[in-house]
């Protein structure tokens, strides 16, 4: 086993060192394919293991949980660069390893795909599963919502020993728990606002459980910067006046299940929480906030219905809204943009659009998908060019506002590079 983790080791630091895509699947397709047995051993090491999973909000509770964690000065690994396929996770724990193949952290936080649930439970067994939503994704790689259910519901079945952390306002989330002993906790949201997220129709109805754990947020009160403050309750004290830093409600679901794990973990004293909730910063993507000159860009991931619809919901009310849209076909974002279709982009119709700009590889069928649900004229351009169209975006955009990009995975990581282009030039002419 030494000689292989050394061998392991060495083609993770020279992919990094040359880098050759950071080396964050290459070493775990290794694992996969010749010593899966090694995840066992690994996972084995640690005092608590938790596998967060679902369709949206993954990165999101992940990040959050570790940061809760950490600040309890539990040392935590996570797959933090969002590989969460077998091989990106196997090399996430591997990096964690001494050349004996001992770990270093006390707990680990991973994110992990829907279907690669069933495959890691027959190697690892968490002592939580957290699952933060099901909505329609990627049709050619998943389907409808009952077959990713299904995946997780094998998982689960995998880990009869595991607590579960479900979203109590999703059925199709909370009907996991049918026929299974788990213990549970559920978090939800009680208050009208959760009606802006829209959740998929019920596949399979929820059973009623004798007991069960219940934790919520209630009291939303919408901030400037488009997050929430809420009072969280179900916990061992009422916490009030909590602001998630992260914009969207959303984003509440996925604090609510960082903040269930780690209080199944370890309490928290409220005078710590409010500050670890107020100084967490979005991971890539997911509401970063960048200046460039007097303007501010904030990227805004989208990559299915349900993350655009709950994007351009929390966006309806900007006074002057200036949008760059941005759609690939990758194979990381889905070959299938019918999702497009299922979008409610006709909530845009009532906003106060002041400029749209459309790009990436299919911005001609998102223009066309614009067309139909906005009656009204707009000041839309089109370059399929990205660099380009950033340019443009940021020209139509007044000094002192911000311009809201929402780009599907693939296209994130590309307009990210042409943001951080620009800020270098003008870096350079100070």
């Amino acid at each position: 086993m030494i000689i292989f983790i050394t061998i392991i080791k060495i083609l993770s630091a020279t992919l990094k060192l040359f880098k050759l895509g950071g080396g964050t699947s290459l070493p775990g397709l290794a694992i996969e394919k010749y010593f899966p047995s090694f995840l066992k051993n690994v996972f084995s090491q640690y005092k608590k293991v938790i596998f967060i999973t679902g369709t949206n909000g993954k990165t999101t509770t992940q990040r959050f949980l570790k940061h809760l964690l950490e600040a309890q000065g539990i040392k935590t690994v996570s797959n933090s660069s969002g590989a969460n396929l077998l091989r990106g996770i196997a090399t996430s724990v591997i990096n964690d390893t001494d050349f004996s193949g001992k770990v270093r952290s006390d707990a680990a936080v991973i994110e992990v795909e829907e279907a690669t649930m069933p495959i890691l439970t027959k190697y690892a067994k968490p002592d939580l599963i957290v699952v933060t939503n099901l909505f329609r994704d990627q049709l050619d790689a998943y389907g409808e919502v009952i077959k990713t259910r299904s995946y997780i519901k094998d998982a689960i079945s995998n880990c009869s020993k595991a607590k579960l952390i479900l979203n109590g306002d999703d059925e199709n989330v909370k009907s996991l728990r049918n026929g299974l002993s788990n213990k549970t906790v559920y978090f939800y949201i009680r208050d009208s606002r959760k009606d802006e997220i829209f959740f998929e129709p019920i596949y399979v109805k929820s059973r009623k459980v004798a007991i069960t754990q219940t934790v919520y947020a209630k009291n939303l009160q919408k901030q400037k910067d488009m997050s929430f403050e809420f009072d969280v309750f179900g916990l061992r004290k009422v916490v009030r006046n909590l602001r998630f830093a992260v914009p969207g409600i959303q984003n509440i679901y996925s604090a609510l299940a960082a903040l269930c794990t780690a209080e199944s973990m370890k309490h928290l004293s409220e005078k710590k929480l409010k500050p670890l909730f107020a100084n967490f910063r979005p991971a890539f993507g997911r509401g970063e906030l960048v200046s460039i000159g007097n303007k501010k860009i904030q990227l805004l991931l989208i990559k299915n219905p349900a993350s655009f619809t709950a994007n351009i919901n929390m966006l309806k009310s900007i006074s002057r809204l200036n949008l760059l849209i941005i759609i690939n076909d990758n194979i990381a974002d889905g070959r299938d943009v019918s999702w497009l279709w299922d979008t409610r982009i006709e909530i845009l119709a009532k906003a106060n659009i002041s400029s749209i700009t459309v790009s990436g590889i299919r911005a001609h069928d998102m223009t066309l998908r614009l067309k139909y649900a906005l009656i009204k004229p707009m000041n839309l351009e089109v370059d399929t060019n990205i660099s380009k169209a950033l340019d443009v975006a940021l020209s139509k955009t007044p000094d002192h506002e911000t311009l809201f990009i929402l780009p599907t995975y693939t296209a994130m990581f590309e307009v990210r590079d042409s943001i951080g282009n620009i800020v270098k030039i003008k870096e350079f002419w100070k």
